[in-house]
């Protein structure tokens, strides 16, 4: 008996590769947002494979390549498996594919695929849930979502992973509660995020995916572990999120409030002026401040918008700085500050206060000469000489009066460039912010281009190491400036 079912065994493997083949092994249903995979046998001795790319015009990429080689009755036959995948968006049909096997053309079937619709996994031994805090809001109003896994405690889980989170139309933020604990025989994980809806309308979460790993304990295999995997699946929701007022994009509680360090100033200097953002929501999308002021120059810093989890809501902070070189006395008008209030459902607007910053204009009187004070010169003895002798005298004494003066105003201007020159390399060698060098290089803008260069780079510096860079090339710079004035 046994020796009958071996030749029959024998006779249907060698009539199976008797023949050259091609099929198709492929699911007829997907999951959106999910890998499809599908799989191609091609059976024969010169195999020539379909050259597959796109499918539905989403690109298909070979993820396995399996060559099997058999030897039967000295005949040589070769099967080639290979796995494709790709991400359908929509229902598809899989089209048929040209294969050369054996000098002969083979085709595999069509195959149409519908698209699934996630449910929410029934099961005995685990359950996948989430929930919101809100089931309506307005559009960047905060909400809660709160993930919950739970699984029989005698399951051997070695690992949980959340595959397909979708927050789609939705800026969300991880918080801090998460927690794990028992309840009723199973192991329950939670998790909450922060969610803030980006636009109105009847927005949808897809169900999440967990995929759960299992150990095997009836495996016969003693030296490796065997496991198994499970993919639950939790329900959906659907959010009504309501639009915010026209031109209103923030929605919370916020405060506002402008400071200056300076309200008295030469004419040349800079005043630093410095705007705060603080408060609950979304902070992340408010408007960037800028200033618009006649007769003045201003130099801006980059913003810095920081955001954290406090109690259960997003606490953010705005903070952007201004140097400003006015060239006389000039007004700083309030700004303004509007956002959505969902308690009291109305737009409030708070406002900053003004700034009158007083210039004192530089003096135009020029410096007096300072000239030697002249003596009265008594004559007490009247010498005889002659009229040639007293018109050299004449002349050699006011060579002499003129090469005095010469020296003493030169000595004088020499001295007073050398210490103005010394003074502002020194300011610049000890400045140790950036706002504080624009202030001392404030009186040189617009009078070197590669200058003024510098001077910008210094809005957007990020760290001491390229301050001393730029501080130290304005430095040789501005040097070399005094040096073409001298």
């Amino acid at each position: 008996m046994m020796k009958l079912v071996k030749i029959i065994t024998i006779l249907l493997f060698t009539f199976y590769f008797a023949y050259a083949d091609v099929k198709l092994d492929a699911k007829s249903t997907f999951v959106k947002g999910e890998a499809y995979t599908f799989k191609i046998i091609a059976t024969g001795k010169d195999i020539q494979f379909a050259n597959i790319e796109k499918i539905d015009n989403q690109p298909v990429d070979v993820i396995s390549t399996q060559n099997v080689v058999n030897i039967i009755n000295s005949k040589m036959q070769k099967k080639i498996i290979k796995v494709f995948r790709f991400f359908p968006t929509s229902s598809f049909t899989i089209p048929s594919f040209n294969f050369t096997i054996d000098n002969k053309q083979y085709k595999t079937d069509s195959k149409k695929v519908e698209q699934k619709e996630l449910k929410k996994s029934n099961l005995s031994y685990a359950d996948f849930e989430i929930s919101t805090s809100k089931s309506s809001v307005y559009v960047a109003q905060g909400f809660k979502l709160k993930v919950k896994f739970k699984y029989l405690e005698e399951l051997n889980v070695q690992d949980l992973s959340i595959s397909n989170a979708d927050f789609k139309d939705f800026w969300y933020k991880q918080t801090d509660n998460s927690k794990q604990y028992k309840e009723d025989g199973f192991i329950v994980n939670e998790l909450e995020f922060l969610l803030f809806a980006q636009k109105s309308g009847k927005l949808r979460i897809e169900p999440f995916k967990i995929i759960m790993k299992l150990l095997d304990l009836n495996s016969s295999s003693f030296f490796n572990s065997s496991y198994s995997t499970r993919q639950i699946y939790s329900n959906s929701l659907t959010i009504d999120v309501k639009p915010l007022p026209e031109n209103i994009n923030l929605m919370g509680d916020f405060n506002i409030k402008t400071s200056i360090d300076n309200l008295s100033i030469n004419q040349g200097d800079a005043v630093s002026y410095k705007v705060e953002v603080s408060g609950y929501g979304n902070i992340d999308d408010i408007k960037d401040f800028k200033l618009q002021i006649e007769d003045a120059q201003v130099f801006e810093n980059k913003p810095k918008i920081d955001t954290k989890i406090e109690d259960g809501k997003l606490y953010g902070t705005y903070e952007k700085s201004f140097s400003i070189v006015p060239s006389k006395t000039i007004d700083i008008k309030p700004l303004t500050l509007k956002y959505f209030d969902a308690k009291t459902k109305k737009v409030i607007t708070k406002k900053t206060k003004s700034y009158k910053i007083n210039v004192k204009q530089k003096s135009s009187k020029r410096p007096e000469l300072l000239t030697a004070k002249q003596t009265e010169v008594v004559k007490k003895e009247i010498i005889k000489s002659s009229i040639k002798d007293k018109i050299i005298f004449f002349l050699l004494g006011c060579v002499f009066a003129l090469l005095i003066v010469y020296l003493y105003n030169y000595v004088i201007n020499k001295r007073f460039k050398k210490q103005k020159e010394s003074n502002l390399l020194t300011k610049i060698k000890t400045s140790k912010t950036a706002s504080e060098l624009i202030k001392v290089l404030a009186f040189m803008i617009k009078k070197d281009d590669n200058l003024d260069k510098l001077i910008f780079k210094l809005q957007n510096i990020d760290n001491i190491h390229e301050f001393k860079s730029i501080k130290k090339e304005i430095y040789l710079l501005v040097k070399e400036i005094e040096k073409g004035k001298k």
